[in-house]
């Protein structure tokens, strides 16, 4: 039998694993820390922004797209088979908008979304204010198809489906040389762990770019937001308001590319100053908790990066998912099982090799 290890278990080893399951292969995996989603998975808020996304471009939508499609059966099949709680808010993301060319593009973006079977819906000031009626905003694009799920939930199911159908889990095992994994076949998922993995081989120690991330866990009486906002403040920062019920929120996160220390004090005011200009409602918020986190941004290459790793073929990568990786990883392991079994993929991953 054909053995398989996945270094790291993150949501991306996680997933790989749970769609390796039921193949014949011998799945391992082997994660540094003492539990999985202990690395950018544990620290993500787990907004799943696909289909109100403009950012993405060529086979990237297509990914991103193909992506969200697997969450409503992925989730639904997860709970039947652990019986665990997976907080997964299906009710849509709301784009709000302060520009006046904003209803023009996102008309564009309708259009182009509603062939590929994706259903959004401007909202103009005055179904706003109906509708949401904290929110001060020139109006808005409501996705009626993106997602929100919890990421250690998540994660936490996928292992423990993958366990009862015969996966290993090894805990607080580093690996600091491929040479000394055992398996026929290797994927690297580690996020920035993957940086001395793949050095070894490429000769480049800094491939994948620590970009830190900090995020609040807020409380706010009668706000009574059902659905995920999303809002872009002047300076091309993006926030996302991310409901958990009980009049909590998470809030966040922040992109900082330079920094000495996080979290810091001095990005829960700002995280509300940017609230507030948009929901005053949120001068009341009282923080419950705040934490940080590192998100792997590749360097010189495509986020993310899959595939073969160059003249080694029995090694693969699926990691650098940068800000993406709870939206990307049913598709990233669909590929991944794809390349494992076949050797090639219907999907396009070849853009995204190394």
């Amino acid at each position: 039998m054909t053995t398989v290890t996945i270094i790291g278990c993150g949501v991306i080893g996680a997933m790989i694993a749970y769609e390796l399951r039921n193949t014949d292969l011998e799945v391992t995996v082997i994660e540094a820390n003492s539990q999985p989603a202990m690395g950018s998975t544990g620290a993500a808020l787990g907004v799943l922004m696909g289909a109100c996304s403009s950012k993405a471009k060529g086979d990237l939508v297509t990914l991103r797209l193909a992506s969200l499609r697997k969450y409503d059966h992925l989730i639904t099949e997860l709970t039947q088979q652990t019986n665990l709680d997976i907080l997964y808010n299906r009710n849509g993301i709301l784009n709000l908008y302060r520009s006046s060319n904003a209803e023009t593009k996102a008309r564009s973006l309708i259009e182009i979304r509603k062939e590929q079977g994706f259903e959004l819906q401007w909202l103009d000031q005055n179904h706003i204010r109906e509708q949401f009626p904290q929110w001060h905003t020139d109006g808005g694009l409501m996705s009626f198809c993106d997602r929100a799920v919890h990421p250690t939930q998540l994660v936490k199911a996928l292992v423990t489906a993958a366990i009862a159908d015969g996966v290993k889990f090894h805990w607080n095992e580093p690996v600091k040389n491929l040479a000394d994994i055992s398996g026929d076949r290797l994927v690297i998922t580690s996020g920035l762990g993957s940086n001395p993995l793949i050095s070894s081989i490429i000769g480049k120690s800094d491939l994948l770019q620590p970009v830190g991330g900090q995020a609040l866990l807020v409380e706010i009486p009668h706000l009574n937001l059902q659905t995920v906002v999303h809002f872009e403040n002047e300076d091309g920062s993006d926030v996302n308001v991310v409901p958990l019920g009980g009049d909590r929120y998470w809030l966040g996160a922040t992109v900082e590319f330079d920094y000495e220390q996080l979290p810091r004090q001095a990005n829960e005011k700002l995280l509300l100053e940017q609230a507030i200009a948009w929901c005053p409602l949120f001068e009341k918020a009282k923080i419950l908790s705040t934490w940080a986190g590192d998100r792997p941004r590749p360097q010189g290459v495509r986020a993310p990066i899959l595939g073969f790793m160059p003249k080694l073929p029995h090694i693969l990568i699926a990691t650098g998912h940068y800000r993406n990786g709870l939206m990307m990883a049913p598709i990233t392991a669909q590929i991944t099982r794809d390349l494992l079994l076949e050797g090639d993929s219907d999907l396009p991953w070849q853009p995204f090799c190394l």
